[in-house]
């Protein structure tokens, strides 16, 4: 299955920062299922999701562009 340019540019922070997906859900408090689908659906994460990854050092306004 091709990834989305979401999933895509989700998975290079993911990389650039060496976090893995598993401490986003933690973080999150989600589990892995919920995670890829909101990553096949991004319209599905909560602004309070996009605080927490913030947070995280991801940047926001680049997967928000997407």
């Amino acid at each position: 299955m091709r990834m989305k340019k979401f999933e895509l540019a989700f998975q290079n922070q993911l990389n650039e920062l060496g976090v893995r997906r598993k401490d986003v859900c933690e973080a999150l408090s989600i589990t892995m299922p919920t995670l890829k689908s909101k990553l096949r659906d991004p319209d599905r994460f909560r602004v309070s999701d996009l605080r927490i990854l913030k947070k995280m050092n991801f940047n926001v306004n680049q997967l928000l562009e997407l």
